[in-house]
């Protein structure tokens, strides 16, 4: 151990001056034949002098590279309190995510790549308003999938720009559910329902017991009246069953249940025509029986069931004859199951300005569609585009979540925040759902507290050097410790580029990208149909990816630059703090006699005329330096300075 204060210890720069100056000196000393004992004392002395000399500067040299490996140490990758980092460029392309593989998407850029992401199960988009979840989330994807899809349209702006492109491109069958418009394909939950009835399969009660849920759902935070929402869902699965039981075709549909709750007399009589009814083992019959007695006074519940048909009626006006949703619903134009059988796209429309009612029935629609593709019992690839999920909540979605994989459905759900989510299907909910997300991208610009202090956790902490100063009459002194920082803070999330995107898929490292809009993807951007919201005209932006077949591209606007911290600048600095003054003098002054007079150049070999120990005539000299060259005598200094520029 050196005990040595920064003061005592010896100078590297000069102890290697002083070396190679005694050195020299020996050198042009150096004894010959005739040379006298007392000048070959002198030369051994200049010989120690310069090893000790050397000594000392490879001494200081150790020294000094040992405090360069602690300082290099001290700077570079330590896991101490954390190892979390982004994923680089490199790292992708050696985890394959370059790769355009079936069943990929595209979803941004890292440095000059494009990164294409697999996964089997589910994904997730988080952004606020406006920060291109469609452009930049859904619309590439169904630019690029051919797979069966679903596709709950908020804005109507997926119909109106990728429905012809996926029936041209894929050769998709478009199926297009459109409350407010007459030109709509239709839908009746109650005719899958009642395929099971026919069929006296105990299926038939757990589908309606599952629509009443779906459709008289359970607040995400359980508070009181738990006895009336029970009994409310009790009435609505009994009429649900009776229409489904005794009503013809044309009339088996909400829109009737909706009736038998709002007309006296077709109550009565459904009840009883259903109570004949052998179904089941007698188990509808019997619930016709009971609802009954409580309707119509025979047990003096009159005033219990009131209470239960007006909760029914609010969970099913929306289906009354006057309404939007009797029409879509009177009658049925597909299966969901047809996804399963040939290529086919479905788009659920949701009008904004009804969206409080056509939301939840999109809802309904996804609870139908999750049961008959999971009833057709095979993989075929069906993927769900769930675009502003909490507005049409699919109430069963946690359950649903664990079981979709197994039956090759994939579920992509777009939100603004977690916030969302808690609101919606309560925190337990909320936790299986991030849990069961593979590929989750979160978009620049959120201001939800909730969702930055979430990712944030979520990134994880990394190692980094923490500086204090000490203050005395010797002056400031600085040390470093070790200490952990989140990957990215909620304010540097908050401040988060809004072209940026923080992409986590799987067991990688987070990816920070570039989001790329379909705007600006060769050639999706062309294949897409404009959305006449915007006016005719197709909106395009300059070219950032090429969406090769086998080679995607990035062009010169598309690449995204990593942030990277480089270490040699902070050593640099470190070391160049530490020099003393006189080190900046010498090498100033050294510098300005250079740029001024030269470069030094050394004589190396003469030729002369003479005795060697007396004046001589130098006829020509040989000088090595940053340039060799020859100078004529009879003048040869042992030094000369040269310019070589």
């Amino acid at each position: 151990m050196n005990n040595q204060t920064p003061e005592t210890r010896t100078s590297l720069l000069g102890s290697i001056i002083l070396s190679a100056g005694l050195g020299y000196a020996a050198h042009y000393f150096w004894p010959g034949i005739y040379t006298e004992d007392w000048q070959r004392i002198v030369v051994g002395v200049l010989v120690f002098l310069s090893a000790q000399q050397g000594l000392k500067a490879f001494s200081a040299f150790w020294r000094y590279r040992q405090d360069l490996l602690r300082l290099l140490r001290a700077y570079g990758e330590d896991t101490s309190h954390g190892s979390a980092e982004w994923m680089t460029e490199r790292q992708a392309r050696k985890s394959g995510l370059h790769k355009r593989t079936e069943g990929s998407r595209f979803v941004g850029v890292v440095g000059s790549t494009a990164i294409w992401l697999y996964t089997e199960t589910h994904s997730l988009i988080l952004g606020p308003a406006g920060s291109a979840k469609s452009s930049a989330g859904f619309m590439n994807w169904l630019s690029d999938s051919d797979e069966s899809c679903i596709v709950v349209d908020t804005k109507r702006e997926f119909q109106e720009t990728t429905a012809e492109m996926r029936r041209d491109k894929f050769g998709h069958r478009i199926i297009i559910l459109d409350p407010v418009s007459q030109a709509t394909d239709f839908l009746n939950p109650l005719d899958h329902i009642s395929e099971f009835f026919e069929q006296n399969s105990p299926a038939a009660l757990s589908l309606v017991r599952g629509l009443a849920l779906q459709l008289y759902p359970e607040p995400p935070q359980e508070g009181a009246n738990l006895f009336f929402r029970s009994g409310t869902r009790m009435q609505m699965v009994t009429l649900i069953t009776a229409v489904v039981a005794v009503c013809p075709p044309e009339q088996r549909n909400l829109t009737t249940v909706y009736r038998a709750l709002t007309n006296e007399a077709f109550l009565n009589e459904l009840l009883i025509q259903t109570a004949r009814v052998s179904q089941l083992n007698g188990e509808v019959a019997q619930m016709a029986e009971d609802q009954h007695r409580m309707a119509f006074g025979e047990d003096g519940s009159e005033k219990t069931y009131e209470q239960f048909r007006i909760g029914a009626m609010q969970a099913l006006e929306a289906f009354g004859p006057g309404n939007y949703l009797a029409h879509i619903t009177s009658k049925s134009s597909f299966s969901f199951a047809d996804l399963k059988r040939e290529r086919t796209s479905v788009y659920l429309t949701v009008d904004f300005a009804n969206k409080d009612v056509l939301g939840k029935w999109a809802g309904l629609m996804l609870w139908l569609a999750t049961d008959q593709l999971v009833r057709a019992n095979n993989n075929t690839p069906v993927v769900i585009y769930h675009d502003e999920c909490c507005n049409s909540p699919l109430y069963n979605l946690p359950t649903v979540l664990t079981l979709l994989r197994s039956y090759g459905v994939k579920y992509v759900a777009a939100t603004q925040d977690l916030d969302d989510f808690v609101r919606v299907y309560g925190k337990h909910a909320h936790e299986t759902i991030m849990s069961e997300t593979d590929i989750k991208q979160f978009l620049g610009g959120i201001r939800s507290q909730t969702t930055l202090e979430f990712l944030s956790k979520y990134l994880g902490d990394f190692t980094v050097n923490s500086a204090s100063f000490a203050f005395s009459d010797d002056g400031i002194k600085e040390s470093f410790s070790r200490s952990k920082r989140a990957l990215l803070t909620t304010d540097e999330l908050r401040r988060l580029r809004t072209d940026c995107q923080i992409v986590i898929s799987g067991n990688h490292r987070p990816i920070l990208a570039r989001k790329v809009q379909v705007f600006a993807v060769e050639p999706w951007r062309n294949q897409i149909a404009p959305n006449r919201m915007y006016g005719s005209k197709r909106h395009l932006k300059p070219i950032e990816v090429i969406a090769d077949l086998k080679r995607p591209k990035v062009t010169r606007r598309g690449k995204f630059k990593m942030p990277k911290q480089r270490i040699w600048p902070l050593v640099a600095e470190h070391v160049i703090s530490r020099l003393p003054i006189a080190v900046f003098l010498l090498t100033a002054s050294l510098g300005l006699a250079a740029y001024t007079f030269g470069l030094p150049h050394l004589r190396w070999q003469y030729r002369y005329v003479g005795p060697y120990d007396s004046p001589r005539y130098m006829l020509d000299c040989q000088y090595i330096g940053p340039e060799f060259f020859v100078h004529g005598g009879p003048v040869c200094p042992v030094i000369v300075l040269r310019k070589t520029w």
